[in-house]
């Protein structure tokens, strides 16, 4: 499926959503998508996060029943940065931990919800009803992601979603939240998960598509984009020449509940108390080796291309002068002879 920074980044600007949520009041900060009023980074002794998802019928749709139809997520993924490195790290992944949600009212007034069924799909992929009349789909990991306490300052949420039938008028966006630690109970108050923020929405159809969350500025994320859109940094300027790759190099790719509040008025969170802790082993930063030795997989930057001119220029200038200065001893042994 197609998707790029600048799609990702779209998804992540005020006014870009592509429809609006049935029985969601417009008061409701999320209603209209993308806004600033979570909580970015997380408070210094919180050791969580949850990545999610959420599916309403769109305003203005005709009504519409489509009992066997289904809403399908793939490849859910949520990635934490470091900020000593500034550096990414997979702490979420559906391929490893599955989702599981429910059909919640639209406003999420009481938490009163339904049972969704889930089906699992081949690959990192699972099938959810659509969501029936009055209702939403929301959905979230089986287990929270965790991070050692004070490491980390931004999260990114993607998804990949579709419809299997074409009649249907959903939107979806993605979100996330930070939680105290991987068990701590869902409060009403929302102490112990402050939202994070989401994504605009996105009218699915049955293509798939790709939706995006990040907890930063554009500019701060195009400089630094999670490992997905690492390769698609490229299409956006300035644009450097290639520098080629040193001998012995090579790139190592890497790559679990409740979701909750993106605002104030009565966003939805569930605490799963039997939630696990994610494997350790699971948790790789992105790093290019080089013998035996990692280093950090940062794009090369100005100053080091203007040191790569200024070592050809000083081996040209000493070229020069080890020529003129043969020169001059051949003239000095010409001499001598005379």
């Amino acid at each position: 499926m197609d998707f790029s920074l600048s799609e990702l980044i779209k998804q992540n600007t005020p006014g870009n959503s592509e429809g609006f949520p049935v029985g969601v009041p417009p008061s409701y900060n999320w209603y209209q998508g993308w806004n600033d009023g979570g909580l970015w980074s997380p408070p210094e002794d919180f050791t969580a996060v949850e990545g999610w998802g959420q599916v309403y019928a769109k305003v203005g749709a005709p009504s519409y029943s489509s009992p066997g139809a289904a809403v399908e997520v793939a490849n859910a993924k949520t990635y934490v940065r470091i900020k000593q490195v500034g550096e990414w790290t997979l702490v979420q992944d559906q391929s490893g931990t599955q989702l599981t949600g429910g059909h919640f009212v639209p406003d999420f007034v009481g938490n009163v919800a339904i049972p969704m069924r889930a089906t699992p799909l081949a690959g990192a992929t699972i099938a959810f009803d659509v969501p029936p009349a009055g209702y939403n789909n929301h959905f979230w990991y089986k287990a929270r992601g965790t991070y050692a306490a004070g490491t980390v300052d931004g999260v990114y949420v993607q998804m990949e979603m579709r419809v299997t039938d074409p009649n249907l008028s959903l939107v979806a966006m993605v979100g996330a939240d930070w939680w105290r630690d991987a068990r701590a109970p869902y409060l009403e108050d929302h102490s112990n998960n402050p939202g994070v923020g989401s994504s605009n929405w996105i009218e699915l159809s049955t293509q798939w598509k790709t939706i995006g969350f990040y907890s930063m500025s554009a500019e701060d994320f195009r400089a630094n984009p999670a490992p997905p859109l690492r390769d698609l940094v490229r299409e956006m300027p300035p644009k450097r020449p290639p520098t080629p790759t040193r001998s012995g190099e090579n790139f190592i790719p890497n790559e679990p509940g409740g979701p909750a509040s993106t605002s104030s008025e009565q966003k939805h969170t569930t605490a799963n108390g039997t939630a696990e802790f994610p494997l350790a082993e699971e948790i790789w930063p992105q790093s290019i080796n080089s013998g035996s030795r990692s280093m950090l997989a940062y794009p090369i930057t100005t100053v080091q291309a203007l040191s790569t001119d200024c070592l050809l220029a000083f081996a040209l200038t000493m070229g020069a002068l080890a020529r003129v200065r043969w020169s001059t001893v051949q003239r000095r042994k010409r001499m001598d002879r005379a």
